[in-house]
């Protein structure tokens, strides 16, 4: 008799979603790989005027590019889930406009998921 619950499908593979985390602050959407905590205060003292994603109330989660494990730490602004069988469908508007948390499944593996908003502001400055 196989139990199955929310981590673990009977073979053992993950049942989870996988997490994707981007910044955005340079104008291009650069995926980070080494995630860390980084007090309020210094965050907001470091990026003025950009709204990360929060890891607890006092602290702001920032990460490394991926591959990059000695580059500059950059503030996480969107957190993307990955479905576990994505249809990677080709990137439309519901992809652009989406939340900056949301789920992704189209073929851009998230990197486009929510940008929208972040091309829109870049295009006024």
């Amino acid at each position: 008799m196989y139990y199955i619950n929310h981590i673990n499908t009977p073979t053992g593979a993950s049942n989870m979603a996988t997490f994707k985390k981007f910044s955005d602050i340079t104008g291009e959407a650069v995926e980070l790989g080494t995630q860390t905590q980084m007090e309020n205060a210094e965050f907001a003292a470091r990026w003025p005027g950009v709204k990360g994603m929060r890891a607890d109330g006092y602290t702001m989660w920032v990460g490394r590019p991926l591959g990059g494990a000695e580059g500059p730490l950059q503030p996480v602004t969107r957190m993307i889930e990955m479905k576990r069988f994505p249809s990677r469908h080709e990137c439309n508007g519901k992809c652009l406009g989406g939340k900056r948390n949301g789920v992704c499944e189209c073929q851009c593996g998230g990197k486009n998921h929510g940008r929208g908003m972040f091309s829109s502001l870049l295009a006024a400055a």
